[in-house]
């Protein structure tokens, strides 16, 4: 059994989204839940029928990843990493190998 619970917030927006894939019968769900963190989510399934394990977990994953495309993070904070204005910009720092190289 897996399951995540990934969070959002920027801005005005707090959300919270739970995905996790159970056993049923003689196969697997993938059931889920979001909304706004600390109010009554709407719940879910992405899998009407049970399946075999393998689809399953193609489905929990392929959810998962989509959240987390959109900046959802599994950390409580839930904000998103973004970039800085200083991205590439050169240090003057440079790395040094440890032990020579031959040519």
């Amino acid at each position: 059994m897996k399951k995540i619970s990934l969070f959002y917030r920027e801005g005005a927006s707090d959300k919270v989204y739970h995905a996790s894939l159970e056993p049923k019968g003689n196969g697997w769900v993938v059931n889920f839940a979001y909304g706004r963190r600390g109010s009554t989510l709407t719940s879910g399934t992405k899998t009407s029928l049970p399946v075999s394990l393998d689809k399953a977990e193609k489905i929990y994953d392929k959810l998962v990843a989509a959240k987390m495309a959109k900046g959802y993070t599994p950390y409580e904070g839930g904000t998103p990493y973004s970039a800085t204005d200083k991205a590439g910009q050169v240090s003057g720092i440079l790395p040094q190998l440890l032990t020579g190289v031959q040519l």
